[in-house]
């Protein structure tokens, strides 16, 4: 039995579909059909899914993610639901716990690709919840663990922060972008992620691994391929920072804008990983590349095809006031 937690999130529902002739149990504090509707910071609740079925495996996909501006639910979600999950995973003697961790551990300007020994530069309290969660696991009792890291998660149906360069590039408009656009970053493809979580089910092991695509792209050459696939006629205009970041910074806190700082930063920062670990262990060969994940979501996206599960990250943003910005490009 294979519990998800999490499973009406982007990557929690794509779990779903994928196991969906395995015997599968599914938490999320969303309501859906044919699961369980439960918030993972209730112990209580939690533990009766635990006492009623055989479960061999746990998947924690659980998150209250990094636009969130509710510091309860992140750390109630990522940190006290994750406590609850290993406690009851070792009382239950499960098989094996896989938890989906973030790049948001690490966010400053990366000159090399980092490892899994690099020391993390969380600067949000997504990314420090993040950190702790994967701390837990590492000073638990848990006889067998994963810990996956992971850039932004990327499939067709993949919007959120991407539609207001989607919407951009569709107008027309000027995309601008904070400083030169040469910094340098990966995605992970949806597909590739699950594969590799399907093969930590035959692995064991304690271990914290790096997954992402093998293909490292600078920003502006995205942008420019996005913008040649259309045939759009939008330019690129660099715009130095001048405390710019730092007010949307401030308006996200207020609710009125949906980047924070995290977002911004990896606008602006060089980061890469390096995959070498997962490579060797688990003979991983990246198929989806970081410039093909997002050309096939903005096709996807011109296609404006409704989607049967609305999360935050398959929904487009609210721009609030950013639609300021957008009438100006």
């Amino acid at each position: 039995m294979i519990l998800i937690v999490g499973s009406c999130g982007f990557l929690g529902s794509s779990l779903v579909t994928y196991f969906k002739n395995r015997k599968i149990l599914k938490v999320d504090k969303k309501f859906f059909k044919n699961q369980y509707n439960i918030d993972v910071a209730d112990l209580e609740k939690l533990e009766n899914i635990f006492k009623k079925n055989k479960i061999k495996f746990v998947v924690n996909v659980a998150a209250e993610p990094a636009s969130s501006n509710s510091k309860k639910k992140i750390w109630n979600t990522n940190v006290i639901g994750n406590k609850n999950l290993i406690y009851l995973s070792e009382k239950y003697k499960i098989q094996k716990y896989i938890f989906i961790s973030t790049s948001a551990l690490f966010v400053k300007d990366y000159k090399k690709s980092v490892t899994e020994k690099t020391r993390p530069s969380p600067v949000e309290l997504y990314g420090f919840s993040k950190l702790k969660a994967e701390q837990d696991i590492i000073n638990s009792d848990l006889k067998n663990y994963a810990i996956f890291r992971c850039p932004m998660i990327v499939a067709k149906n993949r919007l959120g922060v991407l539609s207001f360069l989607f919407d951009l590039i569709k107008s027309s408009k000027n995309v601008p972008i904070l400083g030169s656009g040469k910094n340098l970053f990966q995605f992970i493809g949806v597909k590739d992620l699950i594969n590799v979580i399907h093969k930590s089910f035959f692995k064991i092991e304690k271990e914290i691994y790096n997954v992402a695509s093998s293909e490292k792209i600078s920003l502006i050459s995205l942008i420019n391929k996005l913008i040649k696939l259309i045939h759009s006629k939008s330019k690129i205009i660099n715009v130095p920072d001048f405390g710019f970041s730092f007010i949307l910074n401030f308006f996200n806190k207020i609710n009125l804008s949906p980047f924070n700082i995290y977002h911004l930063k990896m606008l602006r920062y060089s980061f890469t990983m390096n995959i070498n670990k997962i490579k060797k262990n688990y003979k991983f060969v990246s198929e989806e590349k970081t410039s093909k994940l997002i050309e096939d979501s903005f096709i996807y996206y011109l296609s404006k095809k409704p989607d049967k599960i609305k999360t935050e990250i398959t929904s487009p943003i609210k721009l609030g006031v950013l639609k300021i910005l957008y009438k100006l490009c």
